[in-house]
């Protein structure tokens, strides 16, 4: 018989797809619970990854990954987030951070979370991944074989057959099993660009500060994240027709970058101390899959839900992802497949906060009724009250039961009129008074949000 024969196949309890924070803090919550584990990856590490200014659930949910604030400060890997700071082209600035307060009794919440290096940040998670025995194969995934709903195994590109009763996508956006499965995904506002580079500079302030210009049609912005005492990342997120039509007059991304740059007094001196720079560069689109769960398979981090930039979001949804898959995981024992009520419950926290986050940002900030109806220090607060009791709520309550689950689900409707009642106040607002200034050429604003399969992304 000709041809060569296949190679044995590898078992294991759980297969993760992907290395990023999603994969990689499933992988350790599942070796903690004696789970045989191996994470598969096409990069190595070192990663390079951008998304460093965390919300306020962070800290919590970074010291039940092994961890801590005070080490991750101590070791330089990371800043205190004490505020938000926003600059807006022509107003003085204000801060859009939770009010101080809401420290003291009854509600005593934390007001002060991180920002971090998210290539040592996820150098420090894989380090904590592997001492626990995590397998690492690194090589792209060329083969997901399936029988029906059920994964049976997949094939790396060094060809290494692995074979495991539970499977976690936590690929990002190449979403590999939910490619597979040809599954659905939600997405939400404008295609947009991030640019982003970083400075040697002492931080700003000792918070994330953002600059804009808030007469645009559609909001682009600038943030400034000091990642350690001597390093600060800046970025540029634009709709994607704007660097369109930038790059057909002949700009490059650091053209397009050093130009936006140079219209706030910050970076004047930045931009001369420093006057050649790296641009690194994505595109995106904020979306939630439609379905993340089969009867062994889970899709995880940005596989599942990728959050806005703008929400800080991204790593704190993965970790909690991570805990849900686990969890569930744990709860099948020695079955064969996840029990219903855990993938209900787990679809339910994906679809909630994916879709309240995404949407809220995009009525509260980006589209102009309310930041133009009422002025942007006022869409701030809004949104920031919004954002923060969520996040806020989700790590004091830790919503894991169906009574829990039941009263999220409440608070999260009056998120929503929350929101829906200051876009109405806007829009009412904007009716009494004469436009300042033209929308500019972008195209007309989309009419909600859109779904596609997966078969259909190009």
């Amino acid at each position: 018989m000709s041809g060569s024969p296949e190679p044995p196949c590898e078992t294991y309890d759980v297969a993760v797809l992907g290395a990023g924070i999603a994969g990689v803090a499933a992988s350790i919550f599942l070796r903690r619970a004696g789970r045989t584990v191996v994470c598969l990856d096409a990069r190595p590490y070192p990663h390079q990854q951008v998304g460093e200014s965390l919300d306020w659930s962070s800290p919590g949910l970074l010291r039940r990954v092994g961890l801590s604030t005070e080490t991750l400060i101590a070791d330089q890997i990371a800043t205190y987030k004490k505020k938000i700071t926003v600059c807006e082209i022509g107003k003085p600035p204000w801060e859009a951070s939770p009010p101080a307060g809401i420290r003291r009794s009854p509600l005593r919440f934390e007001t002060v979370t991180l920002h971090v290096d998210r290539a040592a940040l996820d150098q420090r998670l894989y380090e904590e991944a592997l001492a626990l025995g995590t397998t690492f194969v690194w090589g792209r995934v060329t083969r997901v074989d399936v029988d029906g709903e059920r994964v049976t195994g997949c094939t790396s590109g060094s060809n290494r057959r692995i074979r495991a009763r539970w499977y976690i996508d936590a690929t990002g956006t190449a979403r590999l099993l939910a490619r597979r499965m040809r599954v659905p995904w939600t997405e939400y506002g404008r295609k947009k660009v991030c640019l982003w580079t970083y400075f040697d500079t002492p931080p700003l302030a000792d918070g994330t500060t953002f600059f804009l210009d808030n007469t645009e049609a559609y909001l682009s912005w600038i943030w400034d994240i000091p990642i350690s005492p001597r390093r600060t990342s800046v970025g540029f997120v634009v709709p994607v027709e704007t660097i369109q039509a930038r790059r057909r007059e002949g700009a490059t991304n650091t053209t397009i970058l050093r130009d936006e740059l140079a219209r706030y007094a910050r970076f004047e001196r930045l931009l001369a101390a420093q006057p050649e720079f790296d641009v690194h560069s994505t595109s995106f689109r904020p979306y939630v899959t439609d379905r993340v769960c089969g009867v062994n398979w889970f899709l995880a981090g940005e596989a599942a839900s990728m959050p806005d930039p703008l929400t800080g979001n991204g790593v704190t949804s993965a970790i909690r992802h991570a805990r849900y898959v686990a969890d569930a995981i744990q709860g099948a024992g020695d079955g064969d497949q996840i029990a219903a009520a855990h993938r209900r419950a787990y679809s339910r926290h994906v679809h909630r906060l994916g879709h309240a986050f995404n949407d809220h940002i995009e009525n509260a900030i980006y589209r102009p009724p309310l930041r133009l109806g009422l002025g942007m220090p006022a869409a701030t607060i809004v949104y920031t009250v919004f954002g923060f009791f969520m996040n806020a709520m989700y790590a004091r309550f830790d919503p894991r039961g169906p009574v829990r689950m039941a009263a999220f689900d409440l608070l999260f409707a009056g998120a929503r009129l929350w929101i829906a009642g200051w876009t109405a106040i806007a829009s009412i607002s904007r009716r009494f008074r004469r436009p300042a200034h033209g929308f500019g050429a972008l195209p007309p604003e989309p009419s909600g949000r859109q779904s596609r399969t997966t078969t259909e992304r190009g």
